[in-house]
């Protein structure tokens, strides 16, 4: 039985349903996430800063409670199907939050009866807004690549996948134009899953060589990816030119590896963030890294005594009110966290410039 935990002092990272709209919002799809309301609003208020600038398709069902208790579906299909008249999307995108789970909503039945209807792919995406983002990012990765992906093109000498790229973990635009940017001085060609690439760019997923995992939500496509066609990965955050060198090595040796894996599991500077970002500044700093993903359920007592214990603590401004004990903190804004509050100061962490320790003296 899974252990719930009451949280006191701390927020919740963004939910599944938002890892699916996130992922998906630049590939020329449409997105239907069936709810009540709420869950729309949210996600593109709080968690997509391309909303402002970057049009997408993006749809709230409306689900009320009549059709929710009988269970009549033909709603949902005869809206979607309208839409999708009007606007011609290149497929659509069904996933949906607590209440379609709790009533044990049919997706694949009814991604069917809709692509029947329009002719158009539909990606059914069973998330129930209980999980976090990450946990949605990798179900729509692996939806997308197990419907466009070509699994015949090609392999393209040198050519590797950043996987897991999404504003959630990487609000800051410069963040993905610093990773492309780090990885092509050292001779790949790369390809970004899946902010500033094209729908067609993205369906050659399976020429690479290499898979490079940013952050968790890029592990499970990764996984399904050697799985099915043997393209190994690597685990890291191209981050500071020395761990831009050890990915880079990494890749060309060709096995499945982490390269964030040599932190301190003791270590009195706590870096606390989405997990490969905390594992590897923590491998730099040879702190310890805490990734309270709500997947996981991490008792907050047990975040509250690390917090606690540490000399140093790295982590989004709104974990310091959870703070106990004399530790410096060092704020690092994640959207995925807080939202839009501290956009403005989410840095550019990526790139053989950045340098945390050079970070952390300048925020004395």
């Amino acid at each position: 039985m899974k252990d719930w935990h009451t949280h006191v002092f701390t927020s919740t990272y963004t939910a599944d349903v938002s890892g699916v709209c996130s992922m998906l919002y630049e590939l020329g799809g449409m997105t239907v996430l069936h709810d009540p309301s709420g869950c729309n609003s949210t996600y593109t208020t709080h968690d997509e800063p391309r909303w402002y600038d970057t049009d997408s398709l993006m749809f709230i069902s409306g689900l009320d409670e009549m059709t929710a208790v009988l269970g009549d579906d033909s709603v949902l299909i005869k809206d979607v199907v309208q839409a999708a008249g009007d606007l011609k999307p290149r497929f659509i995108t069904l996933c949906g939050a607590s209440i379609p789970h709790i009533i044990a909503f049919d997706y694949r039945g009814t991604a069917r009866l809709i692509e029947k209807e329009t002719g158009i792919p539909v990606l059914p995406v069973a998330t129930d807004g209980l999980k976090s983002y990450v946990s949605g990012c990798g179900l729509a990765m692996k939806a997308w690549i197990r419907r466009f992906g070509d699994k015949k093109a090609e392999k393209i000498p040198g050519r590797i996948n950043l996987l897991g790229v999404t504003p959630i973990d990487f609000s800051h635009m410069g963040n993905v134009d610093a990773m492309r940017r780090a990885l092509e001085e050292e001779g790949f060609s790369v390809r970004v899953f899946a902010m500033g690439e094209s729908f067609e760019a993205l369906t050659e997923v399976y020429a690479a060589e290499c898979n490079v995992v940013v952050s968790a939500a890029g592990r499970s496509p990764a996984q399904y990816l050697y799985k099915t066609a043997g393209i190994p990965y690597v685990e890291g955050l191209p981050s500071g030119e020395r761990m831009v060198k050890r990915i880079a090595e990494a890749v060309r040796e060709g096995e499945n590896t982490s390269v964030c894996q040599t932190y301190d599991p003791d270590g009195k500077i706590l870096v606390i963030g989405e997990e490969i970002f905390a594992c590897t500044m923590a491998s730099i700093l040879g702190g310890q890294p805490l990734w309270p993903d709500v997947n996981e359920g991490l008792d907050e007592d047990v975040l509250l005594e690390k917090m606690e214990q540490a000399e140093c603590i790295i982590a989004d401004p709104l974990f310091q009110y959870g703070r106990r004990g004399r530790a410096r903190f060092i704020p690092f804004p994640h959207e995925g966290y807080s939202g839009r509050i501290f956009r403005d100061d989410i840095p550019v962490f990526t790139g053989k410039e950045f340098d945390i320790e050079r970070y952390m003296r300048e925020r004395k």
